[in-house]
């Protein structure tokens, strides 16, 4: 595969940077200011790295106008050196750069729709009436069912499950080991303390430009379809319960799980560990810290924090919970008894 490389000129100009150093430099790829030479870029955003610029073998760093002269070689200068930084990366990324072409262990049914330009990797099951866009990438041993369909320039990676009629957008990035569409967890008990399953007749919806991690679970919805919009971007291992609605363009980290039909807004960030119940929703631009739990509907957006406490009998965890949400007012109230003992015995 032929090297990829871009003068500094260039990239200042695509990526709206002020460039400081000799433009005609050459660059072919991303490292970090430590393992660096003179063809990559590197950048700095984060003061705790200031000690690595000053010695850096970089071609160019990208960072912030402050640290230039601290930099001993190009310079491009940005605001938001990571964000630039990761808009260089992804020119460079060559996941999508594969062959185009079927292995010959792969399976594909004779009525779906596999254009020439997709790279179906070994092993591979593609099933009836399966539509792949142009430049879809089909990692090894991935498994697609019947009428699932995958968007333009998408990226499967290898033993991704996307099943029951998945529909997965435009530019998706989905890592090894996710399962798309899988059943919900549906039971009803009966009169003798037995489950009875409710069968899953939904699917998943999935909009353009998301991001999947390795080993996330997305489940189908009961009746209609669990929903993840453009721009959402999941870590790995997150459980996505059914017929959940995940706004545009929320980021949520790892280890996260999110219960059924809870509907989760738009630019919400949500840390790792953090559990989210049933029913419920939470506002556009919400922050959950790493953790958190979420009983009930945030109406309004803002950064939320729980969890304080150790496990203990739940008995005993409502009463303390109840007494910790009046901790500000019971202050007050005690810092009222103090002045007041105070006052009498000055008379």
């Amino acid at each position: 595969m032929p090297e990829i490389t871009i003068n500094l000129e260039e990239l200042a100009s695509r990526y709206g940077c002020k460039l400081n150093g000799d433009p005609t430099v050459l660059i072919s790829k991303v490292s970090s200011l430590e393992d660096a030479n003179s063809s990559s870029i590197s950048f700095l955003s984060n003061d705790k790295y200031k000690s690595f610029l000053k010695d850096t073998n970089a071609g160019a760093v990208i960072l912030r106008s402050k640290d230039l002269d601290n930099c001993p070689t190009a310079a491009l200068i940005a605001e938001e050196p990571y964000l630039v930084f990761a808009r260089i990366a992804s020119y460079f990324d060559r996941v999508k750069n594969f062959e185009m072409g079927c292995h010959p262990s792969a399976i594909i049914e004779d009525s779906s729709e596999v254009p020439a330009t997709c790279s179906i990797q070994g092993g591979a099951y593609i099933g009836k009436d399966v539509k792949l866009g142009e430049s879809v990438f089909i990692g090894a041993n991935a498994v697609v069912t019947s009428n699932s369909s995958i968007g333009d320039n998408s990226w499967i990676g290898p033993g991704v499950m996307i099943l029951n009629q998945s529909n997965i957008g435009l530019r998706a990035i989905i890592h090894s080991g996710a399962v798309i569409g899988a059943d919900g967890f549906g039971f009803s008990e009966d009169e003798t303390s037995q489950w009875v399953k409710v069968p899953q007749s939904g699917s998943v919806r999935i909009g353009n430009d998301v991001e999947i991690g390795a080993n996330t679970t997305i489940d189908r919805g009961t009746m209609k379809d669990t929903q993840i919009h453009d721009g959402v971007k999941l870590d790995n291992l997150i459980q996505i319960a059914h017929n959940v609605v995940i706004g545009e363009h929320t980021a949520i980290a790892a280890s996260t799980s999110i219960a059924g039909s809870s509907v989760i807004g738009k630019y919400c960030k949500i840390s790792g560990q953090v559990g989210i119940t049933g029913h419920i929703e939470i506002a556009d631009h919400t922050t959950l810290t790493a953790r958190t739990t979420v009983m009930k509907s945030i109406k309004e957006s803002g950064m939320y924090s729980s969890n304080l406490f150790p496990h203990q009998k739940f008995s005993i965890w409502q009463k303390n919970v109840a007494i910790f949400r009046s901790l500000s007012k019971l202050k007050s109230i005690i810092s009222s008894i103090k002045i007041k003992e105070d006052n009498e015995s000055d008379t």
